[in-house]
C-alpha cells in the first residue's frame, strides 16, 4: 500500500523572513568588505588621500616592492619625485615613514606626483635587504617605471631624492637610467672603499648584507661610475656627520665635476648624519623647481 505523500506548505510570512535573513547577511558581508577596503585606504596627517602599490620586482614576479604614491588634484601630467628612505632601526615600515610625515602629501601641494619606495626588507617589499645593492637598485628602476607609465606623469621628468641608505641607492640608480631629470642625494656615502663606518651596527649590516668582495663594493659606489650619470645632482651633507664623513659628499662631487655632470654641493655646518628637515627643504625645492618644472 503506497505511503501517504507528504506535502509542506510555508507558514505565511516564513519566505519573507527568509529573504530577510539573506539580506541581514549581505548586508555584514558588504559592510566587511567596506572596512578592508577603508583600512587600505591611507590618508596622511594632512588629510591628503595616499595610493599603496604592490609592484611584482622584474626578475621575479613572486616578490613585491611596496610603493607609496599621490598626486596633485587634477588629470596632468606632472613632474614626480620618488623618494628613497634610509635605514630604519626600530620600525622598518620602508615608505610608509614619508605617509606618516605628510611628505608625500606635502610635494603634491607643490604639484608634483610624490612617491616612496620600501627598498627590499623595509616595509612590505620582499627581501632580503642587499644593502644597496642590484636587488635595491633593480627594485627602485620597477618604481619608476611605474610612475612614467602613469597617464598623469611626465616620464621624462622623474627625479630621486634619496637619504643616507637611500642616497646610495639614488646614486648608483643615476647610472643605470639615464633619462632621469634630477638626482637629491643627502648624506650618502659614494665610494665604499674608502667608507669606514664609524658605527658597530652599520659595519654589521653592511658586511651581512653585502659581503667584503670587492665587486661587491663597486656596484655600491657611485664614484666609479660618474661617467654614466646624465642628471644634475643636489648633494646635501652635514660637516659633523657621525656615521659618513662630508668627505664622501666632497670627494663625489670633485668625481661629478671631472666628468662633466652638472651638480651643486650644500654643506650644512655643524650638521649631524641628520640634517634638519626645514634645512635640507629649503635647498631641495629650488632644485627641484629648477630641473623638473
Amino acid at each position: 500500500m503506497a505511503k501517504p505523500h507528504s506535502t509542506r506548505f510555508a507558514l505565511p510570512g516564513e519566505a519573507t523572513l527568509f529573504k530577510i535573513t539573506i539580506f541581514l547577511v549581505l548586508a555584514v558581508l558588504l559592510m566587511a568588505a567596506r572596512v578592508t577596503v577603508a583600512e587600505d585606504a591611507l590618508v596622511d596627517p594632512g588629510g591628503w588621500s595616499i595610493h599603496r602599490e604592490l609592484l611584482p620586482y622584474s626578475q621575479d614576479h613572486s616578490k613585491a616592492i611596496e610603493l607609496f604614491w599621490t598626486k596633485p588634484e587634477g588629470k596632468g601630467p606632472y613632474p614626480a619625485v620618488l623618494l628613497i628612505h634610509g635605514h630604519q632601526e626600530s620600525e622598518r615600515n620602508g615608505g610608509a615613514a614619508y605617509v606618516l610625515t605628510g611628505r608625500l602629501g606635502i610635494m603634491a601641494r607643490r604639484g608634483y606626483v610624490a612617491a616612496a619606495v620600501s627598498q627590499p626588507g623595509y616595509g612590505n617589499s620582499a627581501g632580503p635587504p642587499d644593502y644597496c645593492g642590484p636587488y635595491t637598485q633593480q627594485a627602485t628602476l620597477v618604481a619608476i617605471d611605474f610612475l612614467r607609465r602613469q597617464p598623469f606623469v611626465k616620464p621624462d621628468k622623474v627625479a630621486l631624492f634619496g637619504y643616507s641608505r637611500g642616497a646610495i641607492v639614488a646614486a648608483m640608480v643615476a647610472t643605470l637610467d639615464p633619462r632621469l631629470a634630477a638626482v637629491v642625494l643627502g648624506a650618502g656615502a659614494y665610494d665604499f672603499s674608502t667608507w669606514r663606518p664609524t658605527l658597530p651596527g652599520i659595519s654589521r649590516n653592511l658586511f651581512a648584507e653585502a659581503g667584503t668582495l670587492t665587486e661587491a663594493f663597486m656596484a655600491r659606489s657611485a664614484i666609479y661610475h660618474v661617467q654614466q650619470i646624465r642628471a644634475p645632482v643636489l648633494l646635501l651633507h652635514g660637516t659633523a656627520d657621525e656615521r659618513i664623513p662630508v668627505q664622501q659628499a666632497e670627494a663625489f662631487a670633485e668625481k661629478l665635476r671631472g666628468a662633466g655632470v652638472r651638480y651643486a654641493l650644500k654643506e650644512f655646518p655643524g650638521a649631524p648624519h641628520g640634517i634638519p628637515i626645514d634645512d635640507q627643504y629649503r635647498e631641495v625645492y629650488p632644485f627641484l623647481d629648477k630641473f623638473l618644472r
